[in-house]
């Protein structure tokens, strides 16, 4: 009877054994898979954001060469609006911005204020929202399906992206792209904030 005793209590502490190790062994693989998710997730959102600063400064470098008879109004005139020639006042108004491509030109679209990470995913995310078109660009409007890993294009993304715009003084403009978003790792908002400051160099020439 001790031996039979023994031999069941010995079976029992290799399940215990093994379920212990199969729990701990599902906990690493599912941390190890949230942590892939968020790091993938993050540098896409990199991504995003530094396309964000990117085309801003495109904006600039567009309205030297469409306006090159004054560089001094016309550098971060909103809108490519020619009337900016000889008249202050048409820069961009502080503030927050869609990004929005019409046609081969780069638009920063409305003046939103500016949202906090917490709100941005509590009824304002609508405000910000990142699509991919059918080429896999991202765009400011499409599909509300959601991007998956079977569907890559004509999808909504899990992110937003926020320009910001101040002007220090006359000669800076400081560019904000904010990105955020949520994922299977956390219940709250993760958030990318790249900063830039853009200068009128071009004026001394």
């Amino acid at each position: 009877m001790n031996h039979r005793g023994n031999s069941i209590i010995e079976v029992m502490v290799v399940i215990i054994i093994l379920t212990v190790g199969i729990v701990g062994a599902y906990g690493i693989l599912e941390s190890g898979q949230k942590l892939s998710t968020t790091s993938e997730n993050r540098i896409k959102a990199i991504n995003i954001a530094r396309e964000g600063m990117e085309a801003v400064e495109n904006i600039r470098d567009t309205n030297w060469l469409k306006f090159s008879s004054d560089y001094e109004h016309c550098w971060k005139v909103k809108d490519y609006d020619a009337g900016c020639i000889g008249v202050s006042g048409k820069e961009f108004s502080p503030g927050s911005y869609i990004l929005v491509q019409s046609g081969t030109l780069w638009i920063l679209s409305g003046t939103i204020a500016p949202l906090s990470i917490a709100t941005a995913y509590s009824g304002y995310r609508n405000q910000f929202p990142v699509f991919l078109d059918s080429n896999g660009l991202t765009s400011s409007s499409g599909s509300t399906t959601k991007c998956s890993s079977s569907i890559t294009v004509n999808c909504r993304t899990i992110y937003t992206r926020e320009i910001q715009i101040s002007h220090p003084d006359g000669d800076h403009m400081k560019v904000n792209s904010i990105v955020t978003w949520v994922d299977s790792s956390s219940s709250s908002p993760h958030s990318i904030n790249l900063e830039t400051i853009l200068t009128n160099w071009k004026k001394k020439f």
